[in-house]
């Protein structure tokens, strides 16, 4: 089952992937998934990958609005 998400991240970053993408003539999803899997394949990432969400825990606060209106918005270059 595939579930639509979404999230925030650097736009330089993120306009790197979609290039990216569109190099490899996939969609940006299709780059994100397997890129999010070889990451979560890997045991030894285990102790970094805490690390990393102990370290980031709360790094963007935002108002409940912004993120209701995150959450709602339908432009699909946003979602990955």
């Amino acid at each position: 089952m595939r579930r639509k998400v979404s999230t925030i991240m650097d736009a330089a970053l993120f306009q790197r992937a979609k290039i990216e993408a569109a190099r490899q003539g996939r969609p940006l999803s299709a780059l994100v998934e397997s890129a999010l899997e070889a990451y979560l394949a890997n045991p030894a990432d285990q102790k970094r990958r805490h690390l990393t969400v102990a370290e980031s825990w709360g790094a963007f606060a935002l108002p409940s609005g912004v993120v209701r209106e995150i959450m709602e918005d339908d432009d699909d270059d946003f979602y990955v």
